[in-house]
């Protein structure tokens, strides 16, 4: 039996992470495996092919040249196998396909719950389960399948894309203002009194809004809650930078300065390689993106209100 015939495609998986990821130690961490595991299969695949398939360096393992046309296949094969466990999970259980939604708990809360039947629409077996997170999860871990943050992860292995913007302003309520008035210019900030995050407890540097108005603000409430920050400005503890779905919506709160201050973050979408190719996923991901489309003037702070009709 010639020697080649022996791979399986569990071999040929660990070998196609080892490339995407460019180390042994994140592959295994994928994979979920010892590292001393990976390195000896991956001994065992170069055996079996009789030829080194990577360049291995203190900087990292790169897959050379003449691999490139084994890992295309390899590539190819991953897209079958990936259609076919569909395929055969919806021939298992036709009833309910369910795609986790993972992202911080403003936009989980304040937006994207607000417009599920919209990224739904069409869509009747598919379950959406979203997950708040302030931390970022691991899509390669298989945490969730669907990750939406305010910036580019940027990690081997995940395809991700901007899908939309955020307009964040400055907040106050009229109880605020009957105690402390109200700034009159950007200079008048270093007089009054914030709400915002516990900073130690922020996992995300690109939420550190109120730090980008005010280089030292006299904060008298925090949590790692926009929710609960939300609602201690509506009490009038303190002025308070919110994304435009957190901050607007009610009759408590109305913008300050809105001229003056507004600050603006993309929203990137980010989905595993392997996952983007399930039909699931792919659909929930186009119906979020159409979402974001369609509320585009809401996100920016150019409509106050949010469309609840269905698109």
């Amino acid at each position: 039996m010639p020697k080649i015939s022996r791979l399986t495609w569990d071999d040929l998986r660990l070998v196609l992470e080892v490339a995407r990821q460019g180390s042994i130690l994140r592959a295994a961490n994928v994979l979920r495996l010892d590292h001393s595991t990976v390195t000896r299969r991956l001994g065992h695949i170069e055996y079996l092919l009789e030829q080194r398939l990577f360049d291995r360096s203190n900087r990292g393992i790169r897959s050379r040249p003449e691999t490139e046309h084994l890992l295309d296949h390899i590539r190819k094969m991953e897209v079958h196998a990936a259609a076919l466990g569909e395929e055969l999970g919806r021939i298992s259980d036709p009833e309910v396909r369910t795609v986790r939604i993972a992202t911080m708990e403003g936009l989980a809360s304040g937006y994207l719950a607000r417009r599920v039947h919209a990224i739904a629409k069409g869509q009747d077996s598919l379950r959406i389960e979203l997950f708040s997170n302030p931390h970022i999860v691991d899509l390669l871990r298989k945490e969730t399948d669907i990750f939406l943050s305010f910036f580019d992860p940027s990690m081997p292995g995940l395809v991700s894309r901007q899908v939309g913007e955020v307009a964040i302003y400055l907040y106050g309520s009229s109880r605020y203002a009957e105690l402390h008035g109200l700034p009159k210019t950007v200079g008048d900030l270093a007089g009054h009194r914030f709400v915002g995050y516990i900073d130690e407890m922020v996992t995300i540097d690109s939420v550190r809004w109120l730090q980008e108005i005010i280089a030292e603000p006299d904060i008298s409430f925090c949590s790692n809650s926009v929710i609960a920050q939300r609602n201690a400005a509506m009490s009038g503890a303190g002025l308070a930078v919110l994304p435009v779905f957190v901050g607007e919506g009610n009759d408590s709160l109305f913008r300050v300065l809105a001229d003056e201050v507004r600050i603006t973050r993309p929203v990137w979408m980010s989905i595993g390689r392997d996952q983007e190719l399930l039909k699931a996923i792919k659909k929930c991901a186009d119906g979020i993106e159409a979402a974001f489309q369609a509320d585009r003037n809401f996100l920016l702070g150019l409509a106050t209100v949010l469309d609840h009709a269905v698109r």
